[in-house]
């Protein structure tokens, strides 16, 4: 009982030095390979428009969002699939994952509603403090629309899921969460060729393949811990969502990524010549190479889990955490990809 209460004592200081970890890599990761694209933010409002900070904050934005979206994901998945407990009542970890998700939609929320604010001053080259005179216009700008309908449902999603007490319903934030991905993730390539439409319908499925398995991921490791009886189930119910996710996210990437491709260089035959000379292309296979290196870490830690858990555990952590670092690598490089232009 002692080991165990110790254990539980030590494990918040070792996530919250893994989060700011976590948090400082995909930063890192961001600000090199928009340099490396030749993608970083400009001051080019000129005269009267946004200047360089608010052309930073925007990126900023995405990835504190994109982190909370993760966290919100996991924590969600961990309450509904990895702590399942049969029945419907949520435990007493599905109650605290509840809680973290409400935590991290609200930061989701916030950074939805300012990155409109920035999107629409960026857009119409407008500062903030007169965008008040620009509203309808602003409103009629269809990534500031998808923002703000992101902003709603994370808020509705933050308020909902503060206080249930069963899976059924912790599922519904579920959906919830999933349809708050869906509007940013369709506006991303507005034109109406083929390939561009490939590349959106790829999009949504690549960003909610990649937050459920990056947040389960980090759900486990910030939930599976307390119940170290019940690990293995965790760990062979994350192995199944992982699978699944991980090959979601290999084939809608990909796609997403030639139809991107094709889109900026003049169509299919383009694509071969535009990943190695083109920014968003070395990007690409930059992510790739970091998916790769996930696969390997997935299957080593997967022959980690074959070891017995309750008397050593620490190898397998080991891996996972480096498994979720690597994460963040490609989470950054991800909000990078979407700046690029």
């Amino acid at each position: 009982m002692t080991a165990t209460r110790a254990a539980r004592h030590r494990m918040p200081g070792r996530l919250v030095a893994g989060g700011v970890g976590a948090v400082l890599i995909a930063s890192a990761a961001l600000v090199v390979a928009l340099y490396a694209a030749d993608s970083e933010p400009h001051d080019a409002g000129g005269i009267g428009g946004p200047g360089a900070f608010i052309s930073w904050l925007l990126p900023l934005l995405r990835l504190i969002s994109t982190l909370a979206t993760v966290g919100c994901a996991g924590a969600l998945l961990a309450a509904v699939v990895l702590l399942r407990i049969e029945g419907g009542p949520l435990g007493v970890q599905g109650r605290r994952a509840v809680r973290d998700a409400s935590n991290s939609a609200i930061i989701w929320a916030v950074c939805a509603f300012a990155g409109s604010i920035v999107t629409a001053a960026l857009l119409l080259n407008t500062p903030v403090r007169l965008l008040r005179l620009r509203l309808d216009d602003a409103l009629g700008v269809p990534e500031v629309k998808a923002l703000l309908i992101t902003g709603i449902l994370v808020l509705a999603l933050a308020i909902g899921i503060r206080r249930v007490q069963t899976s059924s319903a912790a599922a519904l934030g579920v959906l919830v969460a999933i349809a708050a991905l869906v509007p940013t993730a369709v506006t991303a390539y507005p034109r109406n060729e083929s390939y561009v439409v490939l590349a959106g319908a790829a999009l949504v499925i690549h960003v909610i393949a990649a937050t459920t398995w990056v947040g389960g991921l980090a759900g486990l490791v910030r939930y599976g811990r307390a119940s170290r009886t019940g690990l293995p189930i965790v760990l062979e119910r994350y192995g199944q969502v992982a699978f699944i996710s991980s090959i979601a996210v290999l084939i809608s990437g990909l796609l997403s990524a030639a139809g991107r491709l094709a889109a900026r260089n003049g169509g299919w035959g383009s694509i071969v010549d535009a990943v190695t000379e083109d920014g968003y292309g070395v990007l690409v296979l930059v992510k790739v190479a970091a998916f790769l290196l996930l696969v390997v870490l997935a299957a080593v830690h997967r022959s980690r889990s074959n070891t017995d858990l309750l008397d050593s555990a620490r190898p397998f952590w080991r891996v996972v955490g480096v498994e979720l670092l690597i994460m963040a690598l490609t989470l950054g490089l991800s909000v990078a990809l979407s700046q690029t232009t």
